[in-house]
């Protein structure tokens, strides 16, 4: 069976750790690669002859980076074409799909000339920074015959898998009550550091946790109808040479059409496991990131704890196995013409109450409505 031949759009820290996870399927075979950052291509031209050069201990990813990319060139062998400018990577026969791995505020632009290229397209989360790039967002994807992929890729780890069948086979009854909690650190140094603000990203709320967004609203199986937000910059305001304008730390309520409810948590200056829990009439159920492991609880019976980490062996790769197996996904929709499981509907809602969340914490709590 003929490879998949990618294109990798933005060659930057995500398309490293989609590197490390492209060479682990033979299926694909990437065949070009563009960004307008001479010092990133070299960079991504030596993670591709070496896999484990940015993995130095003791030492920040981008200052291993710019060790890297003070270095002189590998070998060109002439297999892969690199790019300054997508546009011209995008004119190849040979590239079938793309994946863009660039700068949020610049997702829509280079979707909308993927697909009018004719590619195949698994874009990275978010899906759009505003309300008026998902609108140009959903002009592009809905009319094309190309696949659309969103890279919200917690969605295809065996985990969050699994607490979705167990939702369906009504093992907590129906979902009344979600949770997440995210505490973690600030965001890693980036190249322009563009992810520590407003404009760039569409705010925290829609750069980082779109992905709890989705996961809440995939387990609740209904649309969302109201958000409130309160939130707040307190700790995290000169990093990286920079003052960030961005959100540290916030809690945000979702209701749903079908009445269940939603809370998550965001600190961006402590740290606490990622954890996702489900309350229904009949059980409750809590999935640990880290451990990749549920808690499950049914009433009147003792606790279990299920163990959800068989056939995810490529955890190591890039966000606990998530990026691994959304290229699986990815493949088997081009190969199969199967709409994706985060396509278009899903990267709105995504974004939709991220923008809320944003909106409704910049306005004291104001609830938006859908």
């Amino acid at each position: 069976m003929q490879k998949i031949r990618y294109g990798i759009i933005g060659a930057g820290q995500m398309a490293c750790g989609h590197l490390r996870c492209i060479r682990a399927i033979p299926d694909i075979e990437i065949v070009a690669v563009a960004d307008s950052s001479e010092k990133s291509l070299n960079v991504f031209r030596h993670c591709m002859n070496d896999p484990a050069i940015l993995q130095a201990p003791g030492i920040s990813h981008m200052d291993r980076c710019r060790q890297v990319e003070a270095m002189p060139p590998p070998p060109d062998d002439g297999r892969v074409k690199f790019f300054s400018d997508y546009r011209e990577l995008l004119q190849l026969d040979e590239v079938d799909a793309v994946v863009i791995a660039t700068p949020d505020h610049t997702h829509v632009d280079i979707v909308a000339d993927s697909l009018a290229a004719e590619k195949h397209v698994l874009s990275e989360k978010p899906a759009a920074t505003s309300h008026e790039q998902l609108a140009r967002l959903e002009q592009a994807v809905k009319p094309s015959s190309r696949i659309y992929q969103v890279g919200l890729e917690c969605r295809y780890l065996p985990v969050f898998q699994r607490m979705r069948r167990m939702i369906e086979e009504n093992a907590v009854g129906s979902p009344r009550m979600i949770w997440c909690l995210e505490f973690r650190g600030p965001f890693l140094e980036k190249r322009g550091n563009w992810i520590m603000f407003q404009d760039k990203t569409g705010g925290v709320f829609v750069e980082k946790t779109c992905h709890y967004f989705d996961l809440m609203t995939w387990f609740a199986d209904s649309a969302p109808s109201k958000v409130i937000a309160l939130a707040s910059q307190d700790v995290v305001k000169d990093i990286y040479g920079v003052k960030p304008d961005i959100f540290d730390n916030g809690w945000v309520l979702v209701e749903y059409e079908n009445g269940a409810k939603a809370m998550l948590g965001l600190c961006m200056f402590s740290h606490h496991p990622l954890s996702i829990g489900v309350v229904g009439e009949a059980g409750k159920m809590e999935g640990l990131y880290a451990e990749q492991k549920i808690h499950y609880h049914k009433s009147g019976e003792k606790r279990v704890e299920i163990d959800a980490k068989e056939g995810n062996e490529h955890a190591h790769l890039s966000h606990g196995g998530g990026v691994y197996f959304e290229h699986l996904a990815f493949v088997d929709s081009i190969r199969t013409n199967r709409r994706p499981l985060t396509d278009i509907d899903v990267a709105r809602w995504s974004t939709v109450v991220g923008l809320a969340a944003e909106e409704s914490a910049r306005k004291g709590g104001l609830p938006v409505t859908f």
